[in-house]
């Protein structure tokens, strides 16, 4: 086949292909799934089959999450403006509005009648004091008209001030001025109270304070005045658009700066113009994140790659902490951005540098593949880190791979736990086969306080533990539901070269934690307690005592209800047996435990209607009144 052919016969699979729905892809059957692979390795002049069961150890890979992670833990937007030097506080003229007060130092000048130039301190009570005239108050006020109270107060004893003829001249200016005590909380570098400028607005009184630390946001500052936020001020406005919103509210003597922490920042790179990771606030999308980052570069493509973080709650380990998703422009619209998430636009080069991945995967598809391992593409095509999935497919990987001559020519299949160790080529083409052995209908148990306790069928990927104990009636008066423990399967070397399974233990899970195949659920009864169930006048929990039988609690649970029938009384153990405790010389199931349950059961109709004691009773009451009756008769007589 001649070259010509080949593209041809590439570009019609190509067709072939997208005509055809990403499920139709992954939904492909072993045998359809050959049948691709046959018309690929069909162009090649020689078949060359190599098989390895172990990748390449020479092989560097690269996560998939690295670049994503490291670029959340380093370049942050907007924190680098808050790094400057602040020394241009010192040459900034006051302005006209500015008021004098405490601490402030001003300079008087005069000439004509005398000459003197000196300065003065405004005391703690706004005034300053000169001899021959006392104390002067010019405190909240500018310089212009503290200008006029001074000349008002300096002709008293300088009336050339006032003379036409031969005129004195007075004047004001600032010295030193006064610093503002101001308070900073929350995310700062230098929290606490710090001394800050006068003419300082909120932004330059952070700059002072030696800025934002990264765990601070930059979009939710609070300035608080007597206990009241009075001002919320959004710094991207000013990093963005230039607009200093910020500069509305002034900042004096004792107020608060609060810094909360960031709720949710969002990683942006790739086919972007500034890359970099923003805060997004609580009704921003993707959309407001592309803007923050000035839209798509010029070699932007339509794929997008977001990697997520699996919240805590919902990982089954710590080693699946993320999960990445395959997009596009479109369908980005419809995903949640969460902190710490990541996007990535792919860019033209990364597309046409790529790998395509068939058959049992959630994304089939095309992806990058420059500098990717086999793991990566496969966590991105996604559901690898699913436990019930990952049995539904074979180990082996199968990847076609071109020769020199563009031919696929290879064929090399590696096993699943070895593809972070293997290096993909451009234009590889991965099969994920199904696993013709797989069982879909994987089980779990459930047992403990619960009313049906048993083993069900795993059905489905979404069954919580809340639905697990409502398949399996409900828990009983005796559960603690705060007492639940999970055991999930794991495998682990037997220290032999083979593989044994195991199960982890998981407490304190919460009820809608997500359970996996062979799992197993115990709810466990509240501790130090029995539960009397039935006939009683008091039914409910009481307090376990050592050494009583069940007749002590039934006495605590205020005794036998009419026509209980204290023969069928039984007893359920907290490991779910059941015992009953009656007869003379029995004395197993006469003492109780903690946990256990005593049924008290009602006697049902028929034996309600006949009950030998109450006859006897009732038969004996009747003889007593008959020779009652009789012993009256006689002593009549």
């Amino acid at each position: 086949m001649n070259k010509n052919k080949f593209i041809t016969v590439t570009l019609f699979l190509s067709t072939v292909f997208a005509q055809i729905s990403v499920d139709q892809i992954r939904n492909l059957t072993n045998q359809q799934l050959d049948q691709v692979k046959s018309e690929l390795q069909s162009q090649t002049k020689a078949s060359i089959v190599q098989s390895v069961s172990t990748a390449p150890q020479n092989s560097a890979p690269v996560d998939i999450t690295s670049t994503a992670i490291s670029l959340m833990t380093g370049d942050f937007f907007g924190y680098n403006y808050f790094k400057k030097d602040i020394s241009f506080f010192d040459n900034v003229p006051a302005p006209a509005e500015y008021r004098l007060g405490p601490g402030d130092q001003i300079i008087i000048s005069m000439w004509g009648e005398t000459n003197f130039r000196n300065s003065w301190t405004i005391d703690k009570n706004g005034r300053i004091y000169f001899e021959n005239i006392g104390f002067i108050n010019i405190s909240n006020n500018t310089l212009a008209s503290a200008e006029k109270i001074l000349i008002e107060e300096f002709s008293k004893i300088y009336s050339s001030l006032k003379d036409e003829e031969y005129k004195s001249t007075l004047t004001v200016s600032l010295g030193a001025l006064k610093s503002m005590n101001v308070y900073f909380s929350g995310n700062i570098e230098n929290p606490g109270i710090n001394l800050i400028h006068p003419f300082s607005d909120i932004f330059t009184a952070i700059v002072q304070a030696g800025g934002i630390n990264e765990d601070g946001t930059l979009r939710e500052i609070q300035l608080i005045r007597n206990g009241n936020v009075i001002d919320t001020v959004d710094f991207y406005s000013f990093f963005l658009d230039g607009k200093k919103d910020f500069s509305k509210t002034k900042i004096i003597d004792g107020d608060v700066i609060h810094v909360p922490t960031i709720k949710r920042r969002v990683s942006i790179y790739g086919g972007v113009i500034k890359p970099s990771a923003y805060e997004l606030l609580t009704n921003e999308t993707f959309e407001n994140l592309l803007n923050y980052a000035s839209g798509i570069s010029n070699t932007a493509s339509s794929d997008i790659i977001v990697t997520k973080i699996i919240p805590i709650e919902e990982r089954i380990s710590d080693d699946n902490g993320f999960t990445t998703l395959s997009t596009n422009f479109e369908k980005i619209q419809s995903i949640d951005l969460n902190n710490g998430d990541s996007v990535e636009i792919l860019q033209i080069p990364s597309v046409l540098s790529s790998v395509d991945v068939y058959g049992q995967v959630k994304n089939a598809g095309r992806y990058p593949a420059n500098n990717m391992s086999l793991k990566g593409v496969l966590d991105i095509a996604g559901g690898f880190d699913d436990p019930v999935f990952r049995k539904s497919i074979r180990d082996d990987i199968t990847i076609l791979r071109k020769d020199q001559n563009d031919f696929y020519s290879q064929e090399i299949t590696v096993l699943y736990k070895d593809a972070e160790a293997f290096n993909l080529s451009i234009g590889d083409q991965i099969f994920v086969y199904e696993n013709i052995k797989y069982d879909n209908l994987y089980k779990y148990t459930i047992d403990g306080q619960v009313n049906k306790p048993g083993t069900f069928p795993l059905n489905s990927n979404n069954i919580t533990i809340n639905k697990a104990i409502e398949l399996a009636g409900g828990m009983t008066e005796l559960a603690n539901p705060k007492n639940i423990i999970f055991r999930k399967e794991y495998q682990e070397s037997d220290g032999r070269g083979g593989i044994q399974t195991s199960f982890q233990i998981v407490n304190d899970v919460k009820k809608d934690f997500i359970i996996d195949s062979n799992a197993s659920i115990t709810i466990l009864p509240y501790e130090n307690v029995v539960n009397i169930v039935g006939n009683v006048y008091n039914p409910g929990l009481v307090s376990y005592s050592k050494n009583q039988n069940y007749k002590k609690y039934i006495e605590l649970a205020g005794g036998f209800k009419d026509d209980t029938h204290k023969r069928k009384i039984y007893i359920k153990r907290a490991n779910g047996t059941i015992e009953k405790p009656q007869g003379f010389f029995k004395t197993k199931g006469k003492r109780i435990f903690p946990g256990d349950t005593i049924f008290v059961p009602l006697k049902d109709e028929k034996e309600r209607r006949f009950d030998v004691a109450s006859f006897t009773a009732d038969v004996l009451t009747a003889l007593t009144n008959i020779i009652a009756i009789v012993a009256i008769i006689s002593n009549d007589n």
